[in-house]
Parts: C-alpha cells; sequence; structure tokens
C-alpha cells in the first residue's frame, strides 16, 4: 500500500494487482504438518491461499481437492484446477450422503494424499469467523477421521478495512493449527480452534503490535478534518478539526490540574465528553469516565480504587445531575470554563496551525504523548453485578483492538455514514462505538446525554440520517414507543441493544412496527466493545444461488466479534468442556478482553485464568458458530445433573400465579440457598404474597408438573417480601437477596 501526502492530507492510492504482489504472506505451523495424510479444513481459501496450502503441504501430487457443490469455490480457483488437474472430487452432501462422502476422503487419504476441503463464498456478514456451513463441518462428527485446522486470516495495514475476508488485502497470515483427533463434536471443536488461531494473529497485527492511538487519531481527524460533532440539544456542530484542536488545548488543562496519571471524567455523551478523553489519550493520562448513575457508596468506592483527586466535568451538566454525589467543588475542573479563558483565538490558531503542518510535527508541537502499547489508557467499572465495582485497566492496544473489531463487522463508508452516541464513555460499548470508531473511521458523530429520550433520538435518527446507534433495551423502548411512522428507522441499518438481555417482545415488535431488526450485543466491562452480536441478514440477488450464513438465530445472541475467542467449560472448572455445544460457563479471550483487574494479582482471581477472562455467564455455542447466554451463573441452581435457570423459572412462576410481569418493577425473585440435608435448594421471594398458606405450595408443585417440568423446579419456600432489590443498572441485586433470604430462613452462612 502507498501512501502519498500532501501537506498533511494521505491519499490511499490503491491498485489491486500492485497490491496483491506486495502482499505479506506468513506461515505458521506447517513444519508440524503429520507426514500421514490428514483431513485438513481451512475457514476460506481464496487463490493465493490455495498455492500456499498446496506448497505447505508437500505439492501437487500430495494433495486431494474436496469440493461441495453447495459452496463451490470462484471462478480463478475453478480455473486453476482446470488447468492443473489435481487429483480430488466433488461431492454433494443432499444428493450422495454423509457415508459415500466420507469413504470417498477415507480413499484419498489411503492414497497417501492429504484431503483439503476447498470452501467457496457464501453470503454472511463482514469478517466472519469462516466460509464453511455448519453442516459440511458436522459431516465429519463421529468418523474415524482425524483433522488438521487450518486458520486463513487477511489484514490490512490500515484501520477501515483491518480484519477482511476479501482481496485486496496487505497481510495473508496461514496457522496450521494442531491436529484433532476423531470423535464426536469434531466441527465444534474445529471452530473452537480456528478462534484461537484467529486471535493469536490479531495479536501479531502490526497495527496492534506497534500501536500508537494518539498518532492514529491525529492523522484520522486531519484527514477528515470536515467530519463533525452534532449536538443532538441544540444542534449545534464542530468540526473535527475543532475537536483536536479543543482537545490540544484541553491538555494543557490537565497538565496544570493533574496530581496523578489518572483523570475522572464526570460527562455524558457529547463535545465535551468526547474532547475530555480525547485529551487523556493525546496528554498520557488515563481517563477514568465515572457511572454518574452510581450510588454515593459505589463512587466512593470507585474514587478510592482509582486513586482519583481530580475530576472533568460540565457546568451544565453539574447543574442537571444534581442527584449524583458530586465530590467537593475543589476538586472539580469544569472544562467548559477552562477552554473559554484559552479563548477562541487560541482555537483558530490551533486549527490553522493543524493546516500548516504534518500530523507528526502538530504532535510534537502539541507535546502530545507516545504512549506504549500496553501502557494504561483508559480504566473502566463492572457494574457490581456480583460485588462492589472493580476497575478494568484498559490498555491502548486494547482500545485500538475493540475498535478495529467492532469496524470490521460493520459495512460502513466513511464521510456518509453518521453515528448516533447515545451511551455514556463509562460503558465499554459507549467509549468504543461512541468516541473511537467514529473519530478513527471518519463518521461524524450525533451526540445526546439522555439514552431514555426516545422522542428526541428518533428526531435525530431522521433529521441526521444516522446509519449506527447503541442504546439499552429501556431506551429502545422508548425509540419505538415515540415514532409514529412505519419509516421512521430506514436510515437506521444497525441498532444494538447493550446493557442487558433483548426482551423478545421488544425485538418483534420493532419488526412488525418499522421493519427494524434490533441487534443483540452480549458483552462485560471486561470485553472492548462486547463479544458477541447479531448482524443484519446479507443482502442477496434473489436468483444468487450462493449460501446464505446464519448471523443470528432467534433466542441467541451472534457470531463472536473478531479477535475474541469463546470457551465453554464446566460449572467449576477452567478446562473446555469434554461435550461441546453443551452449556456451561462462558470464557473468552482475545486482544480486547481485559487480563487483570486493577491491584489484583491474577492468580488469586478466580476470574482470570491464562489469558482466559471467565464471565460469570452460563451458555453455549451453536455448530454454525452462533453464541447463546442463559444467564448468570449464580442464576443457575444445580441439582444432580439438571441446571435450574432461574431467569427463566420466573418467567414460569409468573404464568403460574397469572400475573404479567412490568419493566420497571419486579413483583418475584428466584435464590438459590444451602440446603440444610446438603446441596442447595430454591427459593422464591415475592411481593405477591403478604403470607403465604399451604395451598401456595400446590400451586407451585402442579404449575410445574402441567408444564412438564420436573417437580424439582418448584421452589422448597415462598418468602414474602415488600421489595425486590434490584441494582442502579436494574438488574436484580442477587447478594441482597441471597443474604436476605438466609436470613428470613435462619440459614447460618460459614
Amino acid at each position: 500500500m502507498q501512501v502519498f501526502r500532501i501537506g498533511n492530507e494521505a491519499l490511499f492510492m490503491v491498485d489491486w494487482a500492485r497490491r496483491k504482489a506486495m502482499s505479506e504472506i506468513r506461515i505458521e505451523g506447517a513444519d508440524s504438518v503429520p507426514a500421514q495424510p490428514m483431513l485438513v479444513l481451512p475457514n476460506r481459501v481464496d487463490l493465493q491461499t490455495m498455492l500456499e496450502l498446496e506448497k505447505a503441504l508437500g505439492g501437487h501430487g500430495r494433495i486431494a481437492w474436496m469440493l461441495e457443490k453447495s459452496i463451490m469455490p470462484d471462478k480463478s480457483i475453478m480455473n486453476r484446477l482446470e488447468e492443473t488437474l489435481p487429483p480430488g472430487f466433488a461431492c454433494s452432501l443432499s444428493q450422495q450422503g454423509r457415508d459415500a462422502i466420507i469413504a470417498r476422503v477415507r480413499y484419498h487419504l489411503e492414497s497417501g494424499r492429504h484431503v483439503v476441503l476447498l470452501p467457496g463464498r457464501p453470503e454472511q456478514a463482514p469478517a466472519t469467523l469462516a466460509d464453511v456451513p455448519a453442516n459440511i463441518l458436522s459431516l465429519f462428527d463421529t468418523t474415524p477421521l482425524h483433522a488438521m485446522p487450518v486458520y486463513v486470516g487477511m489484514y490490512n495495514n490500515y484501520f477501515d478495512a483491518a480484519i477482511t475476508t476479501r482481496e485486496p488485502y496487505d497481510r495473508l497470515h496461514i496457522s496450521f493449527c494442531p491436529p484433532l483427533r476423531a470423535g464426536s463434536q469434531l466441527g465444534t471443536r474445529v471452530q473452537a480452534a480456528w478462534m484461537s488461531a484467529q486471535v493469536a494473529q490479531l495479536e501479531q497485527l502490526p497495527l496492534l503490535e506497534h500501536v500508537n492511538l494518539a498518532e492514529m487519531l491525529v492523522e484520522a481527524l486531519l484527514r477528515n478534518p470536515k467530519g463533525k460533532i452534532i449536538d443532538g440539544i441544540d444542534d449545534s456542530t464542530l468540526s473535527y478539526r475543532d475537536v483536536l484542536s479543543a482537545a490540544v488545548m484541553a491538555t494543557s488543562v490537565l497538565e496544570k490540574h493533574a496530581a496523578t496519571a489518572r483523570m475522572g471524567i464526570i460527562l455524558p455523551p457529547g463535545k465535551l465528553g468526547t474532547i475530555a478523553n480525547l485529551a487523556c489519550l493525546l496528554a498520557g493520562i488515563t481517563a477514568v469516565n465515572i457511572n454518574y448513575t452510581a450510588t454515593r457508596e459505589q463512587f466512593e468506592h470507585m474514587v478510592q480504587q482509582a486513586d482519583l483527586t481530580r475530576f472533568l466535568t460540565d457546568t451544565r451538566f453539574v447543574n442537571k445531575q444534581r442527584q449524583f454525589s458530586w465530590p467537593h467543588s475543589r476538586d472539580l475542573i469544569y472544562l467548559d470554563q477552562e477552554l473559554a479563558e484559552q479563548g477562541t483565538w487560541r482555537l483558530k490558531a490551533w486549527n490553522t496551525l493543524s493546516k500548516l503542518r504534518t500530523p507528526q510535527q502538530l504532535m510534537q508541537h502539541a507535546r502530545v504523548v507516545n504512549s506504549a502499547p500496553d501502557t494504561e489508557a483508559a480504566l473502566i467499572f463492572t457494574g457490581g453485578t456480583d460485588d462492589k465495582p472493580m476497575g478494568v485497566p484498559i490498555t491502548h492496544r486494547m482500545l485500538l483492538a475493540g475498535a478495529i473489531c467492532l469496524r470490521s463487522r460493520l459495512e460502513l463508508s466513511p464521510g456518509h455514514d453518521r453515528i448516533l452516541s447515545v451511551l455514556p464513555a463509562y460503558t465499554p460499548t459507549g467509549l468504543i462505538s461512541g468516541i473511537l470508531l467514529p473519530l478513527l473511521g471518519g463518521y461524524d458523530m450525533v451526540t445526546y446525554p439522555t439514552p431514555g429520550a426516545g422522542k428526541r433520538l428518533c428526531t435525530l435518527v431522521n433529521d441526521y440520517s444516522t446509519a449506527l446507534t447503541a442504546n439499552t433495551p429501556a431506551g429502545l423502548r422508548a425509540m419505538l414507543k415515540a415514532a409514529k411512522e412505519p419509516t421512521a428507522f430506514n436510515q437506521l441499518r444497525y441498532c444494538l441493544s447493550c446493557g442487558s438481555k433483548l426482551p423478545g417482545d421488544l425485538a418483534e415488535a420493532a419488526q412488525q412496527r418499522f421493519g427494524l431488526q434490533l441487534l443483540e450485543c452480549y458483552g462485560t466491562a471486561e470485553v472492548l466493545p462486547f463479544a458477541a452480536a447479531g448482524m443484519p441478514a446479507p443482502a442477496s440477488d434473489s436468483n444468487s444461488t450462493r449460501i446464505i450464513l446464519p448471523t443470528t438465530r432467534k433466542g441467541g445472541i451472534g457470531a463472536p466479534l473478531p479477535g475474541v475467542a469463546v470457551r465453554i467449560t464446566g460449572l467449576y472448572t477452567p478446562e473446555a468442556s469434554p461435550t461441546p455445544g453443551n452449556p456451561g460457563l462462558v470464557w473468552l479471550k482475545g486482544p480486547a478482553v481485559t487480563r487483570m483487574y486493577l491491584g489484583v494479582e491474577n492468580a488469586d482471581s478466580p476470574r482470570m485464568h491464562g489469558n482466559w477472562f471467565c464471565t460469570g455467564d452460563v451458555g453455549f455455542m451453536t455448530p454454525d458458530g452462533q453464541l447463546t447466554i442463559l444467564g448468570r451463573k449464580v442464576r443457575f441452581t444445580q441439582m444432580g445433573n439438571e441446571m435450574i435457570p432461574h431467569v427463566q423459572l420466573e418467567e414460569i412462576l409468573y404464568k403460574i400465579f397469572n400475573v404479567t410481569p412490568e419493566e420497571n418493577e419486579r413483583k418475584l425473585a428466584v435464590v438459590s440457598v444451602p440446603s440444610r440435608t446438603g446441596g442447595e435448594e430454591l427459593v422464591m421471594l415475592s411481593t405477591l404474597h403478604k403470607e403465604v398458606i399451604p395451598s401456595d405450595y400446590l400451586t407451585l408443585r402442579y404449575g410445574v408438573t402441567n408444564l412438564h417440568l420436573p417437580t424439582s423446579w418448584a421452589p422448597r419456600h415462598i418468602i414474602p417480601v415488600k421489595y425486590i432489590p434490584t441494582l442502579p443498572n436494574g438488574k436484580l441485586d442477587y447478594q441482597t437477596c441471597f443474604l436476605g433470604a438466609c436470613r428470613m430462613l435462619k440459614i447460618k452462612l460459614d
């Protein structure tokens, strides 16, 4: 890739033939390919990959190519096959059957050739893990065939298409994975090997190995100086050139007031919030975005844990957010006042300088800090679902990796598409999709500080034709309620639902009333921006015969983001489950997944095991690579070999007692307490009961048996309560409920 600079503007001139000739090719693990012929399963193959596989596996005579007629390769590969006439065969699972295909594979293996699957190009979401349909992978389950997964990664050395699955690309990375023994769930194990290989490849990507995030942001903003932030409150705008100049000015504010290496930021989505976070990155100071809906106890805990002494904020926001437990006024830095005191002339001076200097010269003049890739850049706190909020250190590498992984999954046009930013930067999704993605990708940013202002958000979506937004289910429900026209969301291609489980009725209402697909995202504070998400179904020509791979599944989340590997284990062990596909504890790893908590050694944290992070959630992976989350581990009770999900049981209990659940008020909750006879037993906390009579327990028992469920699903105790405790984020305060149930039942805890 050649870059020509005119002043400080970078023009990328791409010539396909030269780009292909200049592509860096990296092969790993080929020297450990067994001499014994193997079934070789690459995730995708283009012509260049085909040639490299042929060389790595011993040449033309040592390979038999396997083609499945439903996913035939593209024309360039077929031309190559017709020219060289290599050994191989085409088969059809729908016509020949499994046994006949396996017999053909074994024939070629016994003839001394590696059998290599040659997948075609199905219709699917961008940057998906593989081009191989699940039914083809599962073809080899429970056969006597051992298999060698091969992960083929295609990358570019720039942000906008850093992860790709199509030519042209700057870097081709082929990883031969360790062979897998024959047996059950071979296809699922191949997928797991592909995911781990992808993570290893991304960690070697030049963009992430030598991250200079500050320089990338400066270059991106100067490459797109006319991009802008649109303030949804008053429709005022601020160009990206002005944003950069204001952030440079704010670095002097940080130098004057910062007493530690971290700076608290108490600001909603908007111009000042963006400038504050950008200024911290340029100054080499850790940005700690504070949850301004937290209780006083939580806020004081976060401040103490992060060692914060000063906080960036805005006069207008302080006056508006009066319910928040604000620190002493002497500790507040009013960014709006500080920038106003420096004067508009200074902003204009920096604007002029940015037109006359290269990004590197401007950075030197502004004394921008070139932080190392693994230097702490931000600090995010967990939601405190199971305990007090914990600090999650975020490095420069993690920030960029999160932005790259999200961008690769989206089809957006820089300079054309706009992003509506309403989630605060103290959430990973708000930080990545609401700040970094627009700035690095060159997309206009429309901001609004209130996620639940449905009517105003609908207006912003329509007036500014936004293509992407992320919001909570409650915020999305408010938007749908406020929308009047069926075409209200026609421009919104990506509507991400984050923060909690997407209710089925909300998704159905959006689809039926507006034709809007709500895309559920699954994430935690430890993963940037989230671990997995559903994506829109790929647009397909009605005359096309290409297979369409699913991008989401009812009841499921969607596929993991590129660079996120998923492992499902038993509930009490970090080792992979011996029966893939069954529910278990969900572990994650990747370049944008945390590997530590603030002030906690990994050896002391049950959530960390090597490079793997335990989410505390129970779920499973489907054969087509979709992740399904069933709930928190603490919200399951194991009785014998049966796992009882509390959330599902609560839905059943509402039906049994003929009560409609209300979104803003819980009427019942299920917890699991120690049984006096050993093991665990279920308890129902209920605001529906002022007193409990024997017939209530009969109602429970007959209710679950009438639904063809075991009697073990019927709670052993019903405890009347005045209210069900919840956390600030609306989730059940399970710890308080658990302790209350134990106290009421006089259960002593160790």
